[in-house]
């Protein structure tokens, strides 16, 4: 149960920041009156989905290997070609086992020197805002790879703390605050489901949130940006019940925040909470959706490795939203690889 009491701390603990958003800066976030009972609907809905996640988490249903790789070479056609060759390129790694362990190390320090090299020739957004929605697809890639590769590696904690550090600074300079989150989870995870959590390691979690907060502006500009995700996610279940709005099409979309943002005929790339795209594309029936998440988070917990990885991966997706590549490491270290790992 580990798993689903994090995620649920960390599920109410974010649904509630973002209702005291929508209610309290709602001069912020409106121009016109507050719309509460949209925002009690979308609530009342957030939990329905909640309750069928926790469903899914307490009523497993392992279904065959081939099922899992059907649907992530389903979600690849998101990235045409790329993704095939992405999905094939998993598929065949997955005959070796333990692939991750053996070959984090060497992932990790590839993917800091990726970031570098990136930056050497785009530019660093930090000091040119304009790059981060152009570098933000190769940003999300190696903070997954890097994150999942930190997961892995078996080195001492000062030297995991030590890469964590580089890839927080790395990623702060990306000046994407959900990216530093999501590495810090995938370090501090693996400690949690040992049971080996120490005031040293818990530490470094205080700088990594102040600089959130530098990149917020300050503690109320991160508030309005929580409330917004909700505004939006609100916005979505009003236009997407019964049945949905884009009947799968924003799963398998290369940008799908982009298109959520066009649906508001506004430019930018807009984040939708972690229910937005099961009811954005089928309505009522993404609580399948939902219950299949919660199914994977339990799957996972086979082994510690693959449970940090998915549960990591759920507490990032909170804000951001379920894309096809985020659906594809569920299903990849839910469905797949908590098969072939150890226990250790």
């Amino acid at each position: 149960m580990k798993g689903l009491k994090l995620f649920t701390f960390a599920f109410f603990t974010y649904l509630f920041l973002m209702v005291c958003a929508n209610i309290f800066l709602k001069d912020r976030l409106y121009a016109v009156a507050l719309p509460s009972h949209k925002i009690m609907s979308a609530l009342i809905i957030a939990l329905i989905f909640w309750g069928a996640l926790v469903l899914g988490y307490l009523k497993p249903i392992r279904f065959p290997e081939w099922v899992y790789w059907l649907l992530i070479f389903i979600l690849s056609f998101a990235l045409p070609i790329y993704g095939q060759l992405a999905v094939l390129v998993m598929f065949l790694l997955s005959r070796e086992y333990n692939v991750f362990e053996k070959h984090a190390k060497f992932v990790l320090l590839g993917s800091i020197l990726s970031i570098l090299v990136l930056y050497s020739f785009e530019g660093i957004p930090f000091f040119q805002w304009g790059l981060r929605f152009r570098l933000v697809k190769p940003l999300v890639l190696f903070a997954f790879l890097s994150g999942i590769s930190l997961t892995y590696c078996r080195l001492n904690w000062k030297l995991k703390i030590f890469a964590l550090l580089i890839l927080e600074v790395l990623f702060f300079l990306g000046t994407f605050r959900s990216l530093m989150l999501l590495v810090f989870l995938f370090y501090i995870l693996p400690y949690y489901y040992e049971n080996k959590l120490t005031f040293k390691q818990v530490l470094v979690a205080l700088p990594i949130f102040l600089v959130i907060i530098y990149l917020s502006g300050n503690l109320e500009s991160l508030l309005v940006r929580v409330g917004f995700t909700f505004l939006v996610f609100h916005n979505i279940v009003s236009v997407s019940l019964p049945f949905g709005f884009f009947h799968g099409k924003l799963l398998l979309h290369s940008d799908p925040r982009w298109r959520v943002a066009f649906m508001f005929t506004l430019n930018g790339r807009y984040t939708y909470f972690l229910f937005g795209q099961p009811i954005a594309d089928f309505g009522i029936f993404g609580v399948i959706e939902a219950y299949l998440i919660g199914n994977l988070l339990k799957l996972s917990e086979v082994n510690k490795k693959t449970a940090s990885i998915v549960l990591a991966t759920l507490i990032y997706a909170l804000e951001s939203g379920i894309d096809a590549f985020v659906l594809s490491v569920l299903l990849l270290f839910g469905g797949v690889y908590s098969r072939y790992t150890s226990k250790g």
